[in-house]
């Protein structure tokens, strides 16, 4: 998919400097930017700052030296967190710079992953909210919301006691508002972690983080433990976020899952290792995509904005080459020959691909159609996001604006900026 839309728009190539400008555009003007995906590498603390006292007596999270003193593992339980190479970040490849290497692969000159010479002793504006406003002022950045690196890869590793990931979650939730704040000097606004295993529990770390200030949550996607997020069973959790008028996002995430756990049993049943192959079938046929698909197809389906017409739904860094096939999906729900959808008990009045035009926003990657998504969708119903400062991620996140070519102004301007802003800072 990026490949075919890299091909599609020349334009959108970069000369490897931070202030690159696409081959074939002159200049950009200036846009009131708000990012609504950007990110903080968490520090070594930000489960045990403020960690309960059952974790801290049964030692649930902490961090274990390598023998030879240059790496540290983290560990959750009994279980060792494999997900992200070094989980510390320090060092840490410089941002965007998969860009140049994927630019090189569809080239037929692969470099493969990013050497030793390109890692680079954290910086501070990965963690010092101070230094990265600004950075972001630098960049021309008014505004951003941030997102977790490793916490969005943890839930799964928590699963296994219930009291304990919630105390987790919560004491990161602490840290986040300690180091990053909820909407700190109006430009930074940070989304809560919220996990649906339990709903009390969930409900009962919503009330502390609306308390506190936080304007949006982030929820990992794809069935939340048994149940369809449109079940009745969870309507106190969103009637709460719905009357607090809170930001939902669902976020691309790694780590142990449900989903994992039914690819490995459908898939690769023991006692087959976790081959090459197999991961690479994993990868795609479980990808995020796929959870975008599932949780909006349920929300919608199962009358989730029928019971709450005013909840505000947004997929974050789960890029857009779903959205067309699942609109068409959802206009063609019933079956051949019935097109009347009904989930307890009500019966959905309108096309379902209007219902989610009309609570969902998407944030696309700029490898993508997003001119095609803001056709299909809404121009006020794209957002543009840069993942800055990952490896993979815009490098100078104002150039987001070159993969809007063939759109209005006042399109770019909402994209840009305003249909955020209207979001989290209204």
């Amino acid at each position: 998919m990026q490949s075919k839309q890299r091909q599609k728009r020349a334009a959108w190539e970069w000369t490897g400097s931070a202030t690159a400008q696409p081959v074939g555009v002159e200049s950009a003007m200036e846009y009131t930017i708000f990012d609504a995906d950007q990110h903080y590498y968490e520090a070594e603390d930000c489960l045990t700052r403020f960690a309960s006292e059952r974790m801290k007596s049964e030692k649930y999270v902490r961090w274990l030296t390598e023998a030879d003193g240059k790496r540290k593992r983290l560990i959750v339980g009994k279980q060792l967190v494999d997900v992200i190479g070094n989980p510390t970040f320090n060092p840490i490849g410089p941002p965007g710079i998969l860009h140049e290497i994927l630019k090189d692969m569809e080239t037929g000159n692969a470099r493969g992953a990013v050497s030793m010479q390109q890692i680079e002793p954290i910086r501070p504006e990965y963690r010092d909210r101070n230094v990265r406003l600004k950075v972001m002022s630098d960049q021309g950045v008014q505004r951003a919301m941030m997102f977790p690196t490793l916490a969005v890869t943890l839930e799964g590793y928590f699963a296994d006691d219930i009291d304990l990931m919630y105390d987790a979650i919560h004491a990161f939730n602490r840290w986040l508002e300690d180091d990053w704040g909820w909407a700190y000097q109006g430009r930074i606004y940070s989304a809560g972690y919220i996990s649906l295993m339990d709903v009390n529990r969930a409900i009962a770390e919503l009330e502390w983080l609306i308390k506190a200030g936080a304007r949006a949550i982030t929820i990992r996607p794809g069935p939340p433990y048994g149940r369809s997020p449109g079940d009745p069973y969870f309507d106190p959790f969103w009637a709460r976020v719905e009357e607090a008028d809170v930001l939902v996002t669902y976020h691309a995430f790694d780590g142990p899952s449900l989903e994992s756990n039914a690819f490995r049993q459908l898939w690769r049943a023991p006692p087959q290792g976790m081959s090459a192959e197999y991961r690479l079938l994993e990868h795609t046929i479980a990808g995020h995509d796929k959870f975008a698909m599932d949780i909006f197809t349920a929300m919608v389906l199962h009358n989730l904005f029928g019971r709450f017409p005013k909840l505000r739904v947004a997929s974050i860094e789960m890029g857009c080459g779903w959205v067309d096939y699942m609109l068409q999906r959802l206009d063609h729900a019933g079956g051949l020959g019935n097109r009347r959808i009904t989930a307890f008990g009500a019966t959905l009045q309108e096309r379902p691909s209007d219902i989610f035009k009309r609570h969902v926003w998407v944030s696309p990657f700029p490898e993508e159609d997003v001119v095609g998504l803001a056709r299909s969708i809404g121009a006020d119903r794209v957002l543009m996001g840069s993942d800055w400062p990952h490896l993979e991620s815009v490098p100078n996140p104002k150039d987001y604006v070159y993969c809007l070519e063939g759109l209005s102004e006042a399109e770019k301007v909402g994209i840009m900026g305003e249909n955020a802003a209207r979001l989290v800072a209204a």
